[in-house]
């Protein structure tokens, strides 16, 4: 939270500093673009397999293409996984905050395992070289923050504070400022 300590001799000009103080403490309009980008974000991930957060997925083993018949997107079996992270109406979806935090995500428990891979690939940042036999489960990210995103971001912060700057105008402070 930013505080801004000082004094004037004009009234208009504390009450214009202590609205702007007071809207500093407030990222709710910026947070809620974040949100929708995230899920717009996840939702490209799904749709281009992971390439479009640089981390193309791994191609369906051969035991689970027999069980699709040859059909279906990779982690798209029942869409569940997909709508949890993307459908903010979602039983599964999660995003929780107040004026200055946001979290968001997804409450299937099978999320982490795709996320962060289970057997080979569990925990590396990167898959492991082929050929990768026996059990596991490939690590498929789902949710990649680009350096693109994090930029976004930034600019949907930066935004809403350039607007609640517009408060410290000569108009609202006065012109004795």
């Amino acid at each position: 939270m930013l505080q801004l300590d000082g004094s004037t001799n004009s009234q208009d000009v504390q009450n214009g500093l202590a609205s702007f103080e007071a809207s500093l403490g407030d990222y709710s309009g910026a947070l809620a673009s974040i949100a929708e980008d995230f899920r717009q974000m996840v939702a490209e991930q799904f749709a281009t397999q992971g390439e479009s957060g640089g981390t193309p997925w791994a191609d369906l083993a051969p035991s689970t293409q027999r069980r699709k018949k040859g059909g279906g997107s990779i982690l798209q079996n029942t869409g569940a996984l997909l709508q949890s992270l993307t459908d903010a109406g979602s039983p599964d979806h999660v995003q929780a905050g107040d004026n200055l935090s946001l979290t968001m995500g997804t409450d299937l428990p099978y999320a982490v395992f795709q996320q962060k891979g289970a057997g080979w690939g569990l925990g590396e940042t990167s898959l492991p070289p082929a050929p990768r036999h026996g059990p596991g489960v490939p690590m498929r990210p789902l949710l990649v923050l680009t350096a693109d995103a994090q930029d976004r971001w930034v600019g949907f912060v930066a935004q809403q504070i350039q607007s609640q700057s517009s408060l410290l105008s000569v108009g609202e402070l006065g012109s004795q400022f």
